[in-house]
């Protein structure tokens, strides 16, 4: 299949009038100028921006050439010709684009490298495969998402904003060496997919440990709102009542603030759960703790039982 793929880059350069020498440079050609995303999605939204980069550029240029054509610094002549080979190399550029994306999916590395800011829908996104690439990202947000990692953000160095929704997350160690991030906003639902939440009872880890966030001196906003499950408790068949100290961990941003726990009463260091009849299914609680207008970190949580 590679050997295929690789063949037809070959007829497709030549067809755009690239100049790739031998096969055995476009071979080296396909192995470097190009990235291949997995994710359908991430696919779409990365052309997108790249064909907003270059649209951007061709504007800015064009503008350029006008405002030296109203000083009168190039000559109606030099205007037309240089406009002209202006729009006419822009659309090659854009056939160029157009043709790799539809045909096999491939963006250019050195185009990637120009997209600072990511924003899409993540409904149908089962990963972040190949983010990773966009080393220049600056910011990256969008509603949905099934993926249950952070990981391939863990390497861009540059990330300042991050405004994701996930699942399944235990902890967010992805970030913690991410020393230029300023904002952080996470929604976790608790839910795998929309059929189940007709259950009510969360089906995805609940992330009660947030402390990576703690050495990102330049973060000044977080916002984390979190649903899911704990372990698994075994009770036994008479038990009544039970106990758990401070099972949330903030980072210390927060340090100072107060934590607020509710289950079957209020505290602030401990849930506690009382006249329990044998017939519970989980352990309801909730928590949130805040510091100022810019730091929350709140949410919801399941805790099973196990009876015997």
């Amino acid at each position: 299949m590679k050997k295929i793929v690789k063949s037809s880059m070959v007829v497709l350069a030549l067809g755009l009038g690239l100049s790739i020498g031998s096969s055995e440079e476009a071979e080296a050609m396909y192995e470097s100028p190009y990235s291949y995303f997995n994710d359908y999605g991430i696919r779409q939204g990365l052309f997108s921006d790249v064909d907003a980069f270059y649209s951007k550029s061709y504007r800015a240029e064009m503008e350029q050439l006008m405002e030296k054509h109203e000083k009168g610094l190039i000559s109606d002549d030099e205007f037309d010709k240089l406009s002209e080979q202006l729009t006419e190399s822009d659309e090659k550029n854009l056939l160029e684009r157009a043709t790799l994306f539809d045909h096999y999916g491939l963006v250019k590395k050195a185009d990637i490298q120009n997209i600072t800011h990511f924003d899409t829908d993540f409904e149908e996104y089962s990963s972040l495969a190949g983010m990773e690439q966009m080393t220049t990202l600056e910011q990256i947000q969008g509603e949905g998402g099934n993926f249950n990692s952070f990981r391939e953000l863990a390497t861009l160095k540059k990330l300042k904003t991050v405004m994701l929704e996930a699942n399944n997350q235990l902890t967010l160690n992805s970030f913690k060496n991410l020393k230029d991030l300023e904002t952080i906003r996470l929604l976790f639902d608790g839910y795998e997919d929309n059929e189940e939440q007709r259950s009510r009872v969360y089906t995805q880890a609940l992330p009660t440990d947030i402390s990576a966030l703690s050495n990102l001196d330049k973060l000044n906003k977080i916002e984390i709102s979190a649903r899911g499950r704990m372990a698994t408790v075994t009770l036994k068949k008479g038990t009544t009542s039970y106990q758990l100290f401070d099972p949330i961990v903030p980072s210390k941003q927060f340090e100072g603030a107060t934590m607020k726990y509710s289950s079957d009463s209020e505290s602030d260091e401990w849930l506690e759960w009382n006249n329990l009849n044998g017939d519970e299914q989980y352990l309801a609680f909730s928590w949130r703790i805040e510091k100022g207008p810019n730091f929350s970190y709140a949410g919801e949580g399941q805790i099973p039982i196990r009876w015997k």
